[in-house]
């Protein structure tokens, strides 16, 4: 006799697409990939994840980081791979550096907070804010942050999408405030 089929788990309801998100459909399409990985009600690992199994027009934006807990009890953000298209607007492949040590230390403390609310609350994060790019002047990023867990729930990694969107600022001094940022 077959053992009864337990019925799948839906996803809780804190890992549901979060706030601005929905302003680019790529943020909605990772999304989607990143519930498909999700079993019974735990994260998936970095092992589930196949790059190739990424839909390839979102390869190019896609940055992987490592979480890393240090001494002080807190956390670092190792970058384990890095989009061509995130590449050519900061002006370097930043694979392997520590996200800390290529943002500007205000705009880090920033993201920082994002990212370690990611990994606390195991839940997707999404923020939009500027960012300097060499040689253009500011952007405005929106970061899209889904958490990985090697035990599918004590988060290690962030499977992450960095989009350029309108700016919703447009006015001349933007970047003279932007300034501020360091």
């Amino acid at each position: 006799m077959t053992p009864p089929v337990s019925p799948p788990v839906s996803p809780p309801a804190h890992w549901s697409l979060p706030d601005g998100a929905n302003g680019d459909p790529a943020f909605a399409r990772l999304h989607q990939f990143w519930l498909g990985k999700c079993k019974n009600g735990l994260l998936p690992a970095r092992s589930d994840i196949d790059v190739l199994e990424i839909p390839r027009d979102l390869l190019r934006d896609i940055a992987l980081l490592e979480v890393e807990a240090q001494p002080d009890g807190k956390r670092r953000y190792r970058i384990r791979l890095f989009g061509s298209a995130l590449a050519a607007m900061t002006g370097a492949d930043e694979t392997g550096r520590y996200y800390d040590e290529t943002v500007p230390t205000a705009g880090y403390a920033v993201l920082q907070q994002h990212l370690d609310r990611a990994v606390s609350e195991a839940r997707p994060m999404f923020f939009a804010s500027p960012s300097a790019a060499p040689g253009r002047g500011f952007l405005y990023f929106g970061r899209f942050g889904l958490p990985l867990a090697a035990d599918g729930r004590s988060v290690d990694m962030i499977l992450a999408l960095v989009r350029p969107l309108p700016n919703p600022d447009p006015q001349p001094d933007l970047e003279l405030r932007l300034a501020d940022l360091g």
